[in-house]
């Protein structure tokens, strides 16, 4: 017989502890009975998973003198069923003569096993999910304060990786579940817009040089007719039989699309696209038909081709877009490709990057037509703005008003948007200085960043810190806001240089979230303090199921992560308070107010202190 007690935690290879507490998968389990097995000399040291709604006991993990089997539960069902129904939340000690006790069980009468001592772990609230530790000895348990020592400590450790485990388990489903949400159409399961834009951006980014492709447009040909006459419920099965049409002809699930009401899309690689695109009206000309309609429906489609051409994806979906028209409205043939090179979108945009250009050249001192604009980030209660986003707007002489979307995109296109951010980021601090000058008081500012800059992650730094230091601001006075696109260009590089940023002082929020779905698979490996729900889900909430289920996922979401939250693009009273009763408390829109240039932001502001003051002395 082994007499052989316990060893003390002195006793045992602290390395082996260390080494326990450092493992981050599965592999816990085994290891954690390996110690305690090592640790009390036992026969035998296992590890039980117990569902007590299922009655299922799972052995996780066993160390032993010899072999064991995944079926010693049944064999030792006395022991386990006693503790379990009699003394459930603490340990059970049988110090001597188990194998005279539970002749029953014949592993212990097999083994002729002296010594048990059990302990259980409850996992969930409802204590219907256990983890019971086992130590079988072959010599009687004299001491077992030191073999509750060693279970103590292996079950905290298991017991901190299962919450873990638990945690990232609910995390991942939550975002499995947004990531459907917003890359699927609700109605016909094919994807949706925004999918596909995400999807062009991939393919015209590696297309360059290795492949062509061609995108196609379908619209339904009198729907609003088929809708009124028959209802929207045979209006939706119509929706539904094209796309299964359109599925049929392309066996790639993620290329094909619904992105309005009775619009479609689909990408295919094929060869010759007008074969495809007559497969595809074949199929729907059959028309739509059940037990008590045949409907006949016909279709037209537009298709633009990707051939190594210096186009990108949104200039790719604008001919598509504009060939579809083409087809609409003529209706014959059915069927009409884009052939136009040139557009005046081409010519206004190189027109744009040239007056760009010329305007970044300036210097601070000279007039500016590039100018910001401040929107507030507004808390529930909060009487005094003191939070803004910055925006960039442009008053050109030669070109009139440009949309900040067209001077961005061309910036981007012609590799001036690093200047741009920086010219942003010092009028962003003038208008600061300016704000906090008249006010008397500290303002927080919100600055976007583009995946450009992020590529250049040390110069951007340091230029952003030297920038905002020589108006005499810290870090702790800014958000830095990324995008989804940005968020996964580069993923390493960009999760160490929000790393950095942090380091720095700087917040990050993630703006626009639940447009790029790509980045919900990585969302919660990133350093970021704020999340910003897109404008889209905002201003469709009220409308759409599908829209309020993802901005009360992502609700969830942020709360799981333990981050701030925003709303952007708050216009309703009643999207308001609806967003206040799920549970998100920070808001951004025309609700409050559209964005402002500072010196208006000051006028406001001051009629704020004003009213408050009256409101005290009230």
């Amino acid at each position: 017989m082994n007499t052989r007690g316990p060893l003390s935690l002195n006793e045992v290879d602290l390395q082996s502890i260390s080494e326990l507490i450092s493992v981050t998968d599965s592999s816990l389990y085994q290891k954690s009975t390996d110690i305690l097995h090592q640790a009390i000399a036992s026969h035998a040291a296992l590890l039980f998973e117990i569902d007590k709604v299922k009655q299922q006991k799972r052995l996780l993990a066993g160390s032993a003198v010899e072999l064991l089997h995944d079926d010693i539960g049944d064999h030792l069902d006395t022991l386990i069923t006693h503790q379990l129904y009699h003394q459930p939340h603490q340990y059970y000690l049988v110090p001597a003569q188990v194998h005279q006790r539970c002749p029953h069980d014949s592993y212990v009468a097999r083994h002729h096993v002296e010594g048990y001592l059990g302990t259980v772990m409850t996992h969930t609230a409802s204590g219907d999910l256990l983890y019971l530790f086992i130590s079988l000895t072959e010599f009687p348990i004299e001491d077992p304060a030191a073999i509750l020592q060693w279970h103590h400590l292996v079950s905290q450790v298991v017991m901190q990786y299962r919450r873990f485990q638990h945690l990232t388990d609910r995390t991942d489903v939550l975002l499995s579940r947004l990531n459907h949400e917003v890359s699927h159409d609700n109605l016909t399961n094919l994807m949706n817009r925004s999918f596909l834009s995400d999807t062009l951006e991939r393919l015209v980014s590696a297309s360059q040089s290795h492949f062509s492709f061609t995108l196609g447009m379908l619209d339904i040909n009198d729907f609003k007719y088929i809708n009124d006459l028959y209802g929207n419920y045979i209006g939706d099965q119509v929706l539904r039989f094209v796309a299964h049409a359109i599925s049929e002809c392309i066996q790639d699930e993620q290329l094909t699309f619904r992105i309005a009401g009775d619009e479609f899309a689909f990408i295919t690689f094929d060869p010759q696209p007008m074969a495809v695109c007559e497969g595809i009206l074949a199929r729907i000309r059959t028309g739509y038909q059940d037990a008590t309609h045949h409907i006949r429906i016909s279709a037209s489609i537009g298709i633009a081709s990707y051939q190594e051409e210096s186009i990108d994806a949104d200039q790719l979906m604008l001919n598509a877009s504009l060939a579809l028209k083409g087809s609409k409205k003529h209706n014959q043939p059915p069927i009409c490709c884009y052939d136009t090179h040139l557009s005046e979108e081409y010519h206004r945009k190189t027109q744009i990057i040239d007056a760009l250009r010329e305007e970044l050249s300036k210097s601070l001192e000279e007039p500016q037509e590039l100018y910001v604009v401040l929107q507030p980030i507004v808390k529930q209660h909060q009487s005094v703005w003191n939070y803004f986003e910055v925006l960039s707007r442009w008053q050109s002489q030669i070109l009139g008003e440009v949309s900040p979307f067209e001077f961005i995109d061309a910036a981007e296109q012609s590799g001036l948007v690093i200047d741009l951010g920086r010219r942003v980021v010092e009028l962003a601090c003038i208008a600061k200085q300016q704000i906090e000058l008249s006010l008397g008081r500290k303002i927080r500012l919100s600055i976007n960043c583009s995946a450009h800059e992020l590529s250049q992650p040390s110069n951007y730094i340091q230029q952003l810190s030297e920038q905002i230091a020589h108006y005499g601001f810290c870090p702790g006075e800014f958000t830095i806001e990324i995008t989804e696109t940005a968020l996964l260009s580069q993923r390493q590089i960009t999760r160490s240089i929000l790393s950095h940023l942090r380091d720095a002082g700087f917040k990050v929020a993630l703006d626009d979230f639940g447009t790029g779905y790509s980045s919900l698979n990585y969302i919660h490996s990133y350093p970021i303090d704020c999340i910003k729900i897109d404008a889209s889900f905002i201003r469709n909430m009220l409308r759409s199921d599908t829209s309020e289920k993802v901005v009360s996922l992502i609700i969830q979401l942020a709360n799981q992560l333990d981050v701030d939250l925003v709303a952007e693009g708050v216009e309703e009273e009643q999207s308001l308070v609806r967003l206040y009763e799920m549970g998100c408390t920070q808001i951004q829109g025309y609700l409050f107010s559209e964005p402002l240039p500072p010196e208006m932001i000051i006028n406001h502001l001051l009629g704020q202190h004003m009213l408050q003051n009256s409101k005290t002395h009230e």
